[in-house]
């Protein structure tokens, strides 16, 4: 708050000119509103519970990888012959392991921000190589938010209630 009790507003000035009067008609920004914070606070958990339940529900199939005959063959097919990787086992062994080791540090809070951009990552690269063209709207709105969700936990981090924000406090470092 200034001392005229209004909040403080954020200006731009550029080098070598004078700020313009304040517009009544343009949204105040508030720095510190407690209200919104606790709010924010609250998204992005519900962003970070969301996303790492889904990753760890899609991904858990990195398991079945090593232990079913079944799934190698599906994994070679779809990864190989169906999106043309190379070395489609190895491929798939990182898109679903990063999914699902990226969604148990994602839900636990731990190393957040590393763990959202592998599961970014894979999601772009997902949405670009299977789920463009005809099923787009099926599976590719799917990866497609996935993939934004995970690039709100990039910039944002963690914040509160994850193993990061305990790490950081004890360090004295700001939690992400």
């Amino acid at each position: 708050m200034s001392d005229s009790g209004e909040p403080r507003r954020l200006t731009f000035v550029p080098r070598g000119r004078k700020a313009l009067p304040p517009n009544p008609h343009k949204m105040k920004i508030q720095i510190n509103d407690p209200t919104r914070d606790r709010a924010w606070t609250v998204v992005l958990i519900l962003i970070r519970l969301w996303l790492a339940y889904a990753m760890i529900r899609n991904g858990n199939s990195v398991i079945s990888i090593f232990t079913s005959e079944e799934e190698r063959v599906f994994f070679r097919k779809w990864f190989g012959e169906e999106l043309g990787f190379p070395i489609p086992l190895v491929m798939a062994t990182l898109a679903k392991g990063s999914e699902f080791l990226g969604g148990i540090c994602i839900l636990l809070g731990l190393y957040t921000r590393i763990a959202a951009c592998f599961v970014s990552f894979t999601m772009l690269v997902a949405t670009l190589t299977a789920n463009l063209g005809k099923d787009f709207n099926i599976d590719g709105g799917f990866t497609i938010s996935y993939f934004l969700f995970g690039l709100v936990l990039i910039v944002w981090g963690s914040e509160k209630f994850a193993l990061d924000s305990l790490f950081h406090r004890r360090k004295g470092m700001s939690p992400g």
